[in-house]
């Protein structure tokens, strides 16, 4: 296989939390603790968990749009985290984000041609004229019509709007898409359509997807591999198939006997864990999840489990045995 086009490293978030009348640091959220994961050219890694895992985080690290405390970020070879002036810009270019609320995420002051050419007179690409153009072009990618580019985001439907990010997103011409939870703001019926636009995109361009979701069947329809994550940390590792088939961490088992299954029938086996998440503030000692897992023992509360095991890692002291 060639070398990953970003590969996550350690990295680390912590958010301090200020308090009392000086605004005193009154103790941080651990919203990444470490995490490792890698992607390919023309594959998609999807990122998945509970709201608070710190999925977002970890979207938002790649991105660029935070730095993270700790740990290396290499796209292409060179580490992006650290990097300024030219070389994080031309990483900028080349890395994209589809964010959640296509409302939320478009200008609304700004008519549709011009949210579209954001993206290239930041980064100096072509002039008027060869924007124009391109502009049209990924506006027809998407499905919207060119000739609507005078017309301003409040005049789409959501689906629209969210075409309207994902052609802003490719106008750059990137090699990898940021995509966090681009679905979940939609109709259901909108969203196999923005899916499937995502899917032909990918299969035409040779895109590479880090895919930030909750939603486990788009993940099996979408991903071709998974990292499950659990208050800042990476629990499991594995190709899409090898995961659904034979999940090893109890949370990931959890998650799949959670998501319901297509045409109402029975859902996967699997205990339902006791208790609320720990708070991101004040996580437990040992692994994070062992307040709610079915199968913690004694090594679960004192030591963190490193994430081993090659093509399919997980960090638990006490997996889940293979069926």
């Amino acid at each position: 296989m060639t070398a990953p086009l970003l590969s996550a490293e350690g990295l680390f978030k912590h958010f301090p939390l200020r308090g009392g009348l000086f605004g005193r640091r009154a103790g941080k959220v651990h919203a990444l603790n470490g995490i490792d994961f890698a992607i390919w050219p023309g594959r998609t890694l999807a990122l998945v968990g509970e709201s608070g895992c710190g999925k977002t985080t970890a979207a938002r690290a790649v991105a660029g749009l935070i730095r993270p405390d700790a740990g290396r970020l290499l796209f292409r070879g060179k580490d992006v985290a650290t990097a300024s002036g030219n070389d994080r810009k031309s990483a900028r270019r080349a890395m994209q984000m589809v964010f959640q609320d296509p409302y939320g995420s478009l200008n609304p002051r700004l008519n549709v041609n011009a949210i579209v050419a954001e993206p290239l007179v930041i980064h100096g690409i072509g002039d008027g004229a060869a924007r124009r153009d391109r502009v049209a072009e990924v506006l027809a990618q998407v499905g919207i019509d060119p000739r609507d580019g005078e017309r301003y985001p409040h005049e789409f439907s959501g689906g629209q709007r969210q075409r309207i990010a994902i052609a802003r997103a490719l106008a750059p011409e990137p090699e990898l898409i940021i995509a966090d939870e681009p679905l979940s703001a939609l109709d259901v019926s909108i969203q196999s359509q923005v899916l499937n636009l995502l899917k032909d995109i990918q299969a035409a361009r040779g895109l590479a997807f880090l895919f930030i979701t909750h939603d486990l069947a788009v993940v099996d329809y979408f991903a071709d591999e998974v990292a499950v994550m659990y208050l800042g940390h990476i629990v499991e590792r594995a190709p899409r198939a090898a995961l659904f088939a034979a999940p090893r961490h109890p949370y990931t088992r959890t998650l799949l006997a959670a998501a319901p299954r297509p045409g109402g029938g029975k859902r996967r086996p699997g205990a339902v864990p006791a208790g609320e998440v720990p708070s991101p503030i004040d996580p437990p000692a040992g692994c994070p999840f062992h307040p709610r897992c079915p199968r913690a023992v004694s090594a679960c509360r004192e030591t963190m489990p490193i994430l081993s095991g090659g093509d399919h890692a997980f960090a638990c002291h006490n997996p889940e045995p293979v069926p």
